[in-house]
């Protein structure tokens, strides 16, 4: 692992940046390693940011200092004793360790001493803890966690990808506000398309769930791009596109893997080539990196879960310093383009124009 240079001496007052974020330390595949040096880039590229790195005091001390950091008004270092393990039962392990890392790391927002939380670690405790800690933004009936695909014409954000499996079409309909709301805010989008996930455009396709919340929708007031299959998520036709949790997740996964099968079998037909035509090569290798950079996680940092009193990011399991330090530049962003102020004045047209509260 390189070292980055430590974060410049902040110019700052003592108070430090605007924009503190508690950053879940033991929470990722290559924990506490990455998420220290990813930490540490942040420094660096975001000057309104300020880092909690929270876990075991020991481990995370000793990388930062390895790698050249040290605690200031900028970076400072929560102790959590315990670790929720990806493989762990989410609401199992919460209740058995108290003290772990995710947990403390949402507390840090709830008790106001940051402003957004990231998490790389186990999403389903992520969720958990945000609903165990975190009150609901007023009105939002669920949260969600939406995730930005690159497409042919920019980015969609698909919501829900794992938040809940058991949804009702209220829940579908708050989705589509909050990543309306998200997709102004952050992707500059003025009048998100927002559509429905579905077997078939046709609006006689599709489960109970998924035709009331169609129609839901399209009575909306929101830019209704009506049904979609899934192919034509990846063509740009809508910029959010609604579903569960339960179908938003087998899209997610299914997504992750076949982009990293056709990689590898990229990479395979590319060294195929350089056999017989070497001269091809750097320029195959230049157009497949940037196609790669593009559709690379790491460069979205986090997925927003949408629909709480407080920011917060999901990050891959994977993910590396980079997405760690792309995260915590989204939050901010996140913070200072007061989304969840958005998402409440969305929603509080949406249940005046409706009528009140949906069942």
């Amino acid at each position: 692992m390189s070292a980055p240079p430590p974060p410049p001496t902040s110019t700052t007052s003592s108070s430090g940046p605007p924009y503190r974020i508690a950053v879940d330390a033991m929470g990722g595949d290559h924990a506490p390693a990455a998420v220290v040096e990813g930490s540490l880039l942040a420094l660096q590229r975001v000057p309104s940011a300020s880092v909690s790195l929270v876990g075991d005091r020991e481990a995370v001390g000793g990388l930062l200092k390895g790698l050249g950091g040290r605690e200031d008004d900028r970076l400072s270092i929560v102790h959590a004793s315990q670790v929720l393990s990806m493989g762990e039962n989410p609401v199992a392990g919460l209740r058995a360790k108290p003290d772990n890392s995710i947990s403390r790391t949402l507390l840090e927002v709830h008790e106001g001493r940051a402003s957004a939380a990231f998490s790389a670690g186990n999403t389903g405790g992520v969720v958990a803890a945000a609903t165990l800690h975190l009150d609901r933004l007023r009105g939002v009936k669920r949260p969600g966690i939406a995730v930005p695909l690159p497409t042919l014409k920019g980015t969609t954000l698909l919501i829900d990808v794992g938040a809940n499996i058991s949804c009702k079409p209220i829940h579908l309909v708050h989705y589509a506000h909050m990543a309306a709301a998200y997709g102004r805010a952050i992707l500059g989008v003025e009048n998100p398309r927002v559509a429905m996930l579905n077997i078939g455009e046709e609006e006689a396709k599709g489960t109970s769930l998924v035709k009331q919340t169609a129609s839901m929708l399209k009575e909306s007031g929101l830019a209704w791009a009506g049904n979609v299959e899934g192919h034509a998520v990846f063509q740009g036709v809508a910029d959010v596109v609604v579903c569960d949790g339960f179908v938003g997740n087998i899209v997610l996964k299914t997504t992750e893997g076949l982009a990293d099968a056709m990689f590898t079998l990229i990479a395979g037909a590319v060294k195929e080539v350089a056999r017989t035509e070497p001269a091809a090569v750097n320029a195959l290798k230049e157009v497949l990196g940037g196609l790669r950079r593009r559709t690379d996680y790491a460069s979205y940092g986090g997925a927003p879960l949408l629909g709480f009193e407080g920011v917060v990011l999901i990050g891959h399991g994977r993910s590396s310093p980079e997405a760690v330090a792309n995260a915590i530049k989204g939050a901010t962003e996140v913070v200072h383009q007061g989304v969840n102020a958005k998402i409440r004045e969305a929603i509080r047209a949406h249940r005046s124009a409706s009528g009140g509260d949906e069942a």
